[in-house]
């Protein structure tokens, strides 16, 4: 098994860099891939490319504080010519969104935790985490650790055959626990 640090070659706390996508990878975690590190702006200012995305989407919120994961999601899944959930801002909405599927590289995951949800596309696991990129992780679009037991749907695109590959082991980062 490949440490996060050996694969990803970051700090243990925080990846900030996803491994190659690999050949015949869902276009929506290519994608994701391509925002690996964009950050939230700290203070009265916002990133713009973020603000971007949802008013791309119809959305109506003006700043970057405003919890981003299903944003992301959605701009991923779009940008891959997949349809989104009409609340795709709810991340807890992507555990009704297309079909059910195992966990593999590429599927949507959907955590729940206190006051809310989580939603990211799964890249890899341990024996207790999978290894999410998602977007409003820490602040930024990286891949970090999240208890499986937390997970309440791993999901795929409806129209689409279930392509992803098996999850990769992955080790270190540091666990997140509410990614609000």
């Amino acid at each position: 098994m490949a440490s996060i640090e050996v694969a990803l070659g970051t700090a243990p706390d925080l990846p900030a860099a996803a491994p190659a996508s690999a050949v015949g990878e869902a276009p929506w975690l290519i994608e994701a891939r391509r925002h690996m590190g964009l950050k939230e702006v700290a203070g009265p200012q916002h990133n713009g490319t973020i603000l971007g995305w949802v008013k791309s989407l119809g959305g109506w919120f003006k700043d970057d504080e405003t919890p981003w994961c299903g944003t992301f999601a959605a701009v991923c899944m779009k940008t891959a010519g997949q349809d989104v959930p009409e609340h795709w801002f709810r991340a807890l909405e992507w555990a009704k969104w297309g079909k059910p599927c195992d966990p593999v590289v590429g599927a949507v995951v959907v955590f729940g935790r206190q006051g809310g949800g989580h939603v990211g596309f799964l890249v890899g696991e341990s024996a207790a985490n999978y290894y999410v990129l998602g977007g409003n992780q820490s602040n930024a679009v990286n891949i970090t650790p999240i208890a499986k037991i937390r997970a309440v749907a791993t999901r795929w695109p409806a129209p689409l055959k279930v392509t992803g590959f098996r999850l990769p082991a992955m080790s270190g980062g540091t666990v997140s626990r509410n990614e609000a």
